[in-house]
């Protein structure tokens, strides 16, 4: 029976981060142990390691109902439970939009949260900070029957008047009849923790129910598909791309996918279903299949894969390894593990990594010269150690000489100090563009328009009037933005330690921008759905806005917290290194001044120096090792194109 393709990526994966957080701790106490004034440092590898820890990789399903969703969820996690994990059955089996992960906990829980939170504008982020307002059981996921009867409330249904679905921002027309009443969902949400180990490596998994609710949640749309690492277009392998997919990837894919840069995969599920007919060939069928499907979708064809998420099910379950491979549910992992891989490779290009190894190899390389200094002072006091005089005059003469490089070092670190403080000021005028009191006069003035007008061409209009607002507190930030980085380029320009820096440093707003600018064309696409234009003001367009607006501010505050830490890092190799050939330094002076005052015998004036070389060899053995792990940790993809500005983890660890 062959291994699943994405267990062994994510697991290697997982074994890659926390390699490299094992360095970066060692990092960390290496630094406590011979460089004791090094709270910089140490804030910067904290940076990267916590990277590291919050690092997640995100799939999401969606499809239509009766997709097969999840059926795929359970086939993706089969080979730890050997069983069906989630209720699933013909017709509707989630009801509400689903998240799958690890805490690291043991115990398995599920939290719902009420359908009528819909009536109100708070977001389900904000939702989240409030376990309270949650429903939560605990269960155990050993227990087959346990589990099936927690999960199965996921599923759960209530009758309402139609008017308050309404209200809820439900299209009827997407709903069950019942005379009078009308079938909603019971929850708006629902929170799976499950022990199991491709979550507990990272794996994380939301599943949409369906149009209704991606119409229903502007956040889905807004928030979560962009910030997903995968997303998963579940079609009818007999079907293809029917009106109401079409419909869906009109209006919540296709944008996302050119204006926000995320990767869709289509997966033509259900491809059982082609087996049965004796007089066609169920490859060729597929094959032209997945044509019109990356046609009908402007996809690349290789985007674009048939599987049955059933019949890997089953395979597993039986452990029937010819089942499994006819079920062509590797070929959804394949897609799925170059998304991880993606991913991975921007984990390893992240400037909070490649700022802590690239401190790692200066520390490294400032050790390896001061180390050559000593070793030759000692080698030219042992050859000419046989008159004390002259050895006297030797000791006074080195002892001038590293008394000038530590009153240089010492001026240097004044500057530098100097130069942060006026860096730092920069700061009120660099955040002011994108303030929270700019942003919210532009949500006054949007409010006040719909207000006046509440109807889908005032929505179009008041949509756009508040996106040009925004680009135009951009323009104003990059104008803030290139002033700073004038100032840095000046402060690294008069530094004599400038050329210690391998790391791009100057800040850019750019990536941000482009994901302005996409969440707008996103909205633009989005208010053209029936839900929107054919509503009234009511909950689902308040929503809407009030979603928009947050995604927004949470840029805006993403950008503020670079930002500020880029105000206060971007320095930070110039002052560490400063800062260390200073401690060496001066630990070598205080040793050269103890030799001067001791005995007369030439071996024991020698073995003071002797010992400083040997400490800072030993230091430098430790920190050789750990940069030879670190250089031999897996590397991510095999050449892929960078942006210009990016320097290669690999060449950050050589330099």
């Amino acid at each position: 029976m062959e291994d699943a393709l994405l267990r062994q990526h994510i697991a290697d994966y997982d074994r890659w981060k926390k390699n490299l957080d094992r360095q970066f701790a060692q990092f960390n106490q290496w630094l406590q142990q011979h460089f004791p004034n090094s709270a910089g440092a140490c804030q910067v590898v904290q940076q990267a390691r916590a990277l590291l820890t919050d690092d997640q990789f995100t799939l999401v399903l969606v499809g239509e109902f009766s997709r097969g969703k999840t059926e795929l969820i359970n086939a993706l996690l089969s080979q730890t439970y050997g069983q069906r994990l989630l209720p699933s059955k013909p017709g509707r089996t989630t009801m509400c939009p689903t998240e799958i992960f690890s805490d690291g906990c043991e115990r398995a829980s599920l939290r719902l949260l009420p359908i009528e939170t819909l009536a109100t504008n708070t977001s389900l982020e904000s939702f989240r900070r409030i376990p309270q307002k949650w429903v939560t059981q605990e269960f155990d996921s050993n227990d087959p029957e346990a589990t099936r009867t927690t999960l199965l409330k996921v599923a759960a249904t209530k009758s309402v008047k139609p008017e308050e679905a309404a209200r809820y921002g439900f299209d009827r027309r997407h709903l069950d009849d019942k005379g009078n009443l009308v079938e909603i969902p019971a929850w708006r949400y629902a929170l799976i923790c499950l022990p199991h180990p491709l979550l507990d490596q990272g794996l994380r998994i939301i599943d949409t129910p369906g149009l209704n609710a991606l119409g229903n949640e502007p956040e889905l749309t807004l928030s979560t598909l962009p910030s997903a690492q995968a997303v998963a277009f579940l079609l009818a392998a007999d079907a293809g791309v029917s009106g109401t997919d079409m419909n869906m990837w009109e209006t919540h894919l296709a944008p996302l996918r050119e204006h926000r840069g995320t990767a869709v995969m289509a997966l033509l599920n259900k491809v059982d279903v082609l087996w049965d007919d004796p007089d066609e060939d169920a490859e060729l069928l597929l094959r032209r299949m997945s044509a019109q499907v990356a046609k009908l979708l402007s996809v690349p064809q290789e985007s674009v894969a048939g599987v049955s998420a059933k019949m890997a099910l089953l395979a597993r379950q039986q452990r029937d390894a010819d089942l499994l491979r006819n079920s062509r549910f590797a070929d959804f992992e394949k897609l799925l593990v170059q998304r991880l891989l993606e991913h991975r490779q921007k984990v390893a290009e992240h400037r909070s990594l490649h700022q802590a190894l690239t401190l790692m190899a200066d520390t490294r390389d400032l050790l390896k010269r001061r180390l050559n200094s000593g070793r030759a002072a000692l080698v030219h006091l042992q050859r000419n150690s046989a008159n004390s005089e002259e050895q006297l005059a030797e000791l006074g003469q080195l002892q001038q000489t590293v008394r000038e490089q530590h009153k240089l070092c010492h001026q240097e670190l004044l500057t530098l100090k100097s130069s942060q403080r006026m860096l730092m000021r920069q700061s009120t005028s660099l955040l002011a563009p994108i303030s929270t009191q700019q942003l919210q006069l532009l949500i006054d003035d949007t409010n006040k328009a719909l207000h006046k007008r509440w109807t889908p061409m005032g929505l179009a209009k008041a949509i756009d009037s508040f996106m040009e607002g925004v680009d135009h507190q951009l323009v104003n930030l990059e104008r803030e933005v290139d002033q700073a980085n004038r100032l840095l380029d000046a402060i690294f320009e008069r530094s004599s330690l400038r050329k210690v820096e391998t790391v791009e440093q100057y800040f850019t707003v750019r990536k941000f921008r482009a994901a302005l600018r996409g969440l707008h064309r996103q909205a633009a696409q989005l208010r053209r759905s029936p839900q929107l234009l054919l509503a009234r003001r009511n909950r689902l367009s308040e929503r809407f806005v009030t979603t928009l607006a947050s995604e927004v501010g949470r840029l805006y505050n993403e950008i503020a917290n670079v930002a500020e830490n880029w105000l206060e890092q971007a320095l930070e190799p110039l002052k560490q290194h400063a800062q260390y050939q200073k401690h060496l330094l001066n630990r070598h002076l205080i040793k050269l001044t103890e030799l001067k005052q001791k005995t007369r015998s030439r071996r024991t004036d020698l073995r003071t120096l002797e010992d400083e070389v040997l400490r800072n060899d030993r230091a430098l053995s430790g920190l050789e090792e750990l940069l030879r792990h670190s250089s031999s940790a897996p590397q991510p993809l095999a050449p892929a194109p960078r942006a210009h500005n990016v320097t290669p983890l690999k060449a950050s660890l050589n330099s």
